[in-house]
């Protein structure tokens, strides 16, 4: 896999690159593959800890120096008897519910007995595997305060989905 260390550290007007140096600066921060998974089935939850969301992606790097760009793209319903505020938490987390850096999101809404609280949430991670072994990313959300309030992903009107890009290093 081409790298970007092996070009000139700096470049300087009348610089010629060789022929290896333009196949290194094509073949670095590719995408080379992406993954994605869908999910249309709404979900709900009350709990403060997180839950899995069942929505998951699985991706086999084509080399080990390859980082890996994660996208999960949703809505959210909150859902209350009385006025109120709810903060959902969002993650993408490995196979072992370790949560990818970077890949958190926290939505605030205001709401009144009257509407409904609807808001799209993108939640955006990045990691280094260091493997060319399948690897399995998933989405979980839970309720910040819950104070009787239901939280729901959405999916019935906007189908969410979970992004996997490798990015060749």
């Amino acid at each position: 896999m081409a790298t970007p260390t092996s070009l000139p550290a700096t470049f300087v007007a009348g610089n010629v690159l060789t022929a290896a140096q333009m196949n290194d600066l094509r073949g670095a921060f590719r995408i080379l593959q992406v993954v994605r998974a869908t999910d249309s089935t709404a979900r709900s939850t009350t709990s403060t800890s997180f839950v899995d969301a069942n929505i998951s992606v699985t991706i086999t790097p084509t080399s080990s120096s390859s980082d890996v760009l994660l996208i999960w793209s949703l809505r959210q319903n909150s859902t209350n008897s009385g006025a109120g505020m709810t903060r959902s938490n969002y993650q993408i987390t490995d196979s072992s519910d370790v949560a990818i850096s970077g890949a958190e999101n926290q939505l605030v809404g205001l709401f009144s007995s009257a509407i409904r609280n609807f808001g799209h949430v993108t939640v955006i991670g990045y990691d280094s595997p260091a493997t060319t072994s399948a690897t399995t990313y998933k989405g979980r959300f839970a309720v910040q305060d819950s104070g009787g309030m239901t939280n729901a992903i959405q999916n019935d009107v906007n189908t969410g989905q979970l992004f996997a890009l490798e990015i060749s290093a």
